[in-house]
């Protein structure tokens, strides 16, 4: 698929966790490490869930990720919430394995420096459901634009 502006207001409602990123580890450990935090408070509380992880990479190395849930969390979760809320960005979807998905962010990039644009942090990957098949991998990647 090949990057597109899109100028259209956009609200996700999002539970989970944040963390510093350690720069000494790769950004995919922090995820996981992260995403298997979600995945157990979601399991211990029986939460309903749209069954999406979503990764935020956001200012100061801060990762946030977490998932949409279909009823608000209980009072008694661990699970921040985050409101991501952009009116207009940069978007691609990635299909293929998760090691390609460097050839998605140039595409964006590509985009963003052929129209002028100007991003800012919050960058976001929204994963797809797993597919032993790598081939079938989706991931879409959201650049919120000022």
């Amino acid at each position: 698929m090949e990057a597109v502006i899109v100028n259209q207001e956009k609200t996700l409602i999002l539970f989970g966790f944040s963390k510093l990123h350690d720069p000494s580890r790769a950004y995919s450990e922090t995820m996981f490490e992260l995403l298997d935090r979600v995945w157990e408070e979601v399991r211990n509380k029986n939460l309903s869930h749209k069954g999406i992880n979503h990764v935020v990479y956001d200012t100061g190395q801060i990762v946030f990720a977490g998932i949409e849930l279909i009823s608000p969390s209980e009072e008694n979760s661990l699970l921040e919430q985050r409101v991501i809320h952009f009116k207009k960005y940069a978007y691609c979807k990635h299909n293929g394995p998760y090691s390609e998905l460097d050839k998605t962010y140039k595409k964006i990039q590509s985009v963003l420096e052929i129209s002028g644009e100007d991003h800012q942090l919050p960058i976001m990957e929204i994963y797809g459901h797993w597919n032993e098949d790598e081939s079938k991998l989706e991931t879409e990647i959201i650049y919120i634009l000022e």
